[in-house]
């Protein structure tokens, strides 16, 4: 039986179980009801784009359901940013919030309420690739999400 339950907690879209880009968007829905979901999960991507590696976002990219790969393909705001470069919190909020046309002391909940969704659909183990690029201002929001600690408001 624990076998069984090692499978489920693979990659979702691996075995084709799962959700989809609705459920993964009602699940973003549930959190941020004030938020267009598929906007805040753009965002969200998109301020990622710039912060992981090529390697890590395709990982990230093929545990996602085929449908919902596009919210990760580049950004087209951001695709002349450099990758990797330093970018510091309060840049990343103002990039998410203008992105959004949202207030950037939102965001950290945005970050939350999307960040809780994709680990639900991650291997823990592409998580922790994630947690180990991302800079570490933004580490604990990531940290949380997993955990479901109350969120920011």
């Amino acid at each position: 039986m624990a076998m069984q339950r090692q499978e489920t907690t693979q990659s979702w879209s691996g075995l084709g179980v799962g959700t989809d880009r609705k459920s993964f968007l009602d699940a973003v829905s549930a959190q941020l009801p004030d938020y267009e979901a598929d906007k805040a999960a753009e965002a969200v991507f998109c301020g990622l784009s710039g912060l992981l590696s090529e390697g890590v976002l395709r990982q990230l990219r093929e545990q996602l359901p085929e449908d919902m790969r596009d919210l990760m393909d580049v950004c087209p705001r951001h695709e002349d940013a450099a990758r990797g470069e330093k970018v510091d919190r309060d840049d990343f909020y103002l990039q998410l919030a203008n992105h959004l046309n949202a207030e950037p002391e939102n965001m950290r909940l945005v970050l939350h309420g999307v960040f809780a969704a994709l680990r639900a659909q991650v291997t823990d183990q592409e998580a922790r690739k994630v947690e180990g690029q991302l800079p570490r201002w933004l580490q604990g929001t990531w940290a949380a999400a997993r955990l479901g600690i109350d969120r920011p408001f």
